[in-house]
């Protein structure tokens, strides 16, 4: 068997890290598999296949009020990540997201190259990711020049990225399980700025005396104690419920409504399950939502988020002809036909 590798953040909560392990299993069946992650100081929330070896990064201790701190990390993690592979050998290594795949293509090692883009560029303007600001990952397109192959979860990424594959994420058929509770809006998705539950718990609070249905969110990570705040400020204890990390099929069927007010995505996960069993969606119109849904609220508009909201709810034909439209829309959304083509391009570069 050929070994391959595949690099990412960590396998902790998360779309990207649910795909990861996907794909790795997938790809299991057909290679030796080696996992690299770039922390060793999170969990492993997904089950891999017993075959698949994995291997971590140790985290740096650094101060992150000094300067260069950012550079310092990505330096180290380079470092770090051709030691692996200079060890291991593999055919191909695979990445995933842009400041990975920057890790990856800084290493001098002339194994193949496969990065996977998951978000827009436009994610970066004025903010700070892994304490690398915009001006660092402006190198990003200059650098994938010098991959394999560069693969998209969506056509507004492929326009960025001419020269790229579009693999879009699929849904697994998974039963989408009853619960004895409903009368909910639902939303799952880790607890960071990205995934808007500070706007969608402002904008239920807008609607509350206006409706029975109460919120639940499932997910968690940064924003939990910021979340618990809000929702104590408004007094809204006895309405909005935190799950924690939870299965999120446990909530789909009996959701009146989904909510995703993400301000960035590249193919959402937890979208496209929702839709597959049968949810009335609202969602903000992040870059890519208009490959998925027809009508979407201006991102960080509360106000016509709570609006949108609450014609749902109060419109049993609305919320009837969203849920058709969904479990249409979501079909064209292969899961087993999505790690086919994964499949595809690593065979490629490991013949060629």
């Amino acid at each position: 068997m050929q070994q391959i590798a595949i690099f990412t953040q960590n396998l902790d909560i998360g779309g990207v890290q649910k795909r990861v392990s996907e794909i790795s299993d997938f790809l299991s069946k057909f290679y030796r598999v080696y996992i690299i992650l770039a922390e060793d100081n999170k969990q492993i929330k997904y089950k891999l296949n017993s075959k698949i070896k994995t291997l971590k990064i140790k985290t740096k201790k650094i101060n992150i009020s000094k300067k260069f701190a950012g550079e310092k990390v990505f330096k180290y993690r380079v470092e770090a990540l051709e030691k692996f592979l200079k060890k291991i050998k593999p055919k191909v290594v695979l990445s995933f997201e842009d400041y990975n795949n920057l890790i990856l293509l800084k290493t001098k090692t002339k194994t193949k190259k496969i990065v996977s883009v998951r978000v827009s560029f436009d994610m970066y303007k004025g903010k700070k990711i892994h304490l690398l600001d915009e001006s660092f990952y402006k190198k990003v397109k200059k650098l994938y020049a010098k991959t394999k192959k560069i693969i998209v979860v969506s056509q507004a990424i492929k326009k960025q990225l001419k020269n790229s594959l579009l693999i879009y994420n699929g849904v697994e058929i998974k039963e989408c399980k009853e619960q004895k509770f409903s009368n909910y809006i639902l939303n799952v998705g880790r607890l960071h700025p990205q995934k808007g539950q500070i706007d969608l718990i402002k904008a239920f609070n807008k609607i509350k005396s206006k409706i029975k249905e109460n919120l639940i969110i499932v997910g968690d990570g940064v924003l939990k104690n910021e979340l618990k705040k809000l929702i104590k400020e408004l007094n809204l204890e006895d309405r909005v419920k935190l799950t924690g990390y939870d299965d999120p099929y446990k909530y789909y069927k009996n959701a009146e409504l989904f909510v995703f007010p993400s301000y960035y995505e590249g193919h959402p996960n937890a979208l496209l399950e929702a839709m597959k069993c049968g949810c009335a969606v609202v969602s903000y119109d992040f870059s890519g939502s208009d490959e998925i849904l027809d009508k979407r609220v201006r991102v960080g508009d509360v106000e016509n988020l709570s609006k949108e909201i609450l014609k749902v709810l109060k419109n049993n034909d609305i919320a009837e002809s969203l849920k058709l439209k969904s479990k249409e829309i979501v079909k064209k959304y292969s899961y087993h036909k999505s790690l086919r083509k994964y499949k595809e391009v690593v065979d490629r570069c490991v013949v060629y």
